[in-house]
């Protein structure tokens, strides 16, 4: 089994512990570097085991199996696994692997010692696992764990952990880009839905659908069948795009300035601004086509689409009004006495804000296609599908 290593949600996280604050607190005060502080702070936090720990060879002796012990009967798509460990001794005793590490009480084993795989899964530092969210990746396998003692490579095991899809969406939302300045929100994109109920190794009915946004490749939400009402269970909505906001009004011009003299002539009024410009209209909802078994049509029953248009942008903000322009200075007059400064002008009006734009029209009604089960999804079907398929063909 090839060991899965790519990067995954929990990586990095860092659990939240009572008096981390303080303790940041204190040696940030105290003027330590950067360097002593990371290395403080991550021995402090630590409860990885010492490098060189290793079990001891007389238990490793002993040791004949391992069980993994999964918290839960079922597992999601892209959901943690909770899962502890168990050496079974010759003697029929078990021990634990522990998943920290107490150096006043060092356990006898620890999760480090085993080797943890899975097609299906990434494993974590504590030895639970991050399943992978494709679920059609575990239809027809469920999600492989694998343990193997390092010390003693002989000792092995392999749980399998069916698929739940409970925890699934049934519900998406598309809608097309929004507008530009002032210009139509783009239509909501076209989708296309494949439906069939098929038959895994966990379950009898297994409600499988494909769907396709665009020229995107499809992804797939698969459900018990037993569990899926008969109607409107999964929702797809293709809205259009938001309309642009409105450009905004341009700004007044500002007033000149008045002549200086006796009498000094009064400012010139500021320009009023410009209205601001009518919001974008949305786009049009996108087309829905749904595509179900000629021997069960009604199963599109269980498909609500909707195509409503996408809202009308907000109108662009009205231009400030421009400043009035400055009074002129006062002169002296013919007997030496100053004449009063000139008024300012008055400054000009704040332009209006322009109109929202309108409601995008709705979509087209969705259309139900009938093929037969094979050609639901078409020549280039994923092997996992396939492999479902072959189950369907094989059941007498």
């Amino acid at each position: 089994m090839n060991r899965r290593t790519r990067k995954t949600w929990r990586d990095g996280v860092k659990e939240r512990r009572t008096g981390t604050t303080s303790f940041l607190h204190a040696f940030l005060f105290h003027g330590l570097p950067a360097r002593s502080l990371l290395t403080l702070f991550v021995l402090g936090c630590s409860h990885a085991p010492p490098e060189g720990f290793a079990p001891d060879p007389g238990l490793v002796a002993q040791i004949r199996d391992i069980r993994i012990v999964t918290s839960y009967a079922r597992a999601c798509p892209g959901a943690v696994i909770p899962t502890a460990y168990e050496a079974v001794l010759t003697d029929g005793s078990r021990v634990p692997f522990a998943r920290s590490y107490d150096k006043k009480h060092p356990p006898r084993l620890h999760v480090i010692f085993l080797d943890r795989t899975s097609p299906e899964a990434v494993t974590q530092q504590d030895g639970d696992w991050v399943t992978d969210a494709d679920p059609l990746l575990t239809a027809t396998t469920g999600f492989r764990l694998t343990a193997t003692l390092q010390a003693k490579p002989s000792v092995t095991n392999t749980v399998v952990v069916p698929p739940d899809y409970r925890c699934m969406p049934h519900t998406f939302v598309f809608s097309g880009e929004p507008g530009g300045p002032g210009e139509t929100g783009d239509n909501g994109p076209d989708a296309t839905v494949r439906l069939v109920v098929l038959r895994s190794p966990f379950y009898d009915k297994l409600f499988v659908a494909g769907i396709q946004v665009g020229l995107a490749p499809p992804f797939y939400v698969l459900q018990d069948a037993s569990a899926v009402p008969p109607a409107d269970w999964l929702v797809l909505e293709s809205r259009g795009g938001r309309g642009g906001s409105g450009v905004g009004g341009t700004k007044g011009t500002d007033g000149s300035a008045g002549a200086a003299g006796c009498p000094a002539q009064p400012g010139a009024p500021g320009g009023n601004g410009g209205n601001g410009g009518p919001g974008g209209s949305g786009g049009r909802g996108g087309r829905i086509n749904v595509i179900v078994p000629l021997d069960n049509p009604f199963l599109a029953g269980i498909v609500a689409a909707r195509s409503p248009g996408g809202v009308g942008g907000p109108g662009g903000l009205g231009g400030a009004g421009g400043k009035g322009g400055k009074g002129g200075q006062g002169g002296t007059d013919t007997s030496n006495r100053r004449c009063p400064d000139a008024v300012d002008g008055a400054p000009g009006q704040a332009g209006s804000a322009g109109p929202t734009g309108g409601q995008g029209a709705p979509g087209p009604r969705s259309i139900v296609v009938t093929a037969p089960t094979r050609e639901i999804f078409g020549v280039q079907v994923p092997p996992e599908l396939g492999s479902l398929f072959e189950r369907l063909q094989r059941r007498p």
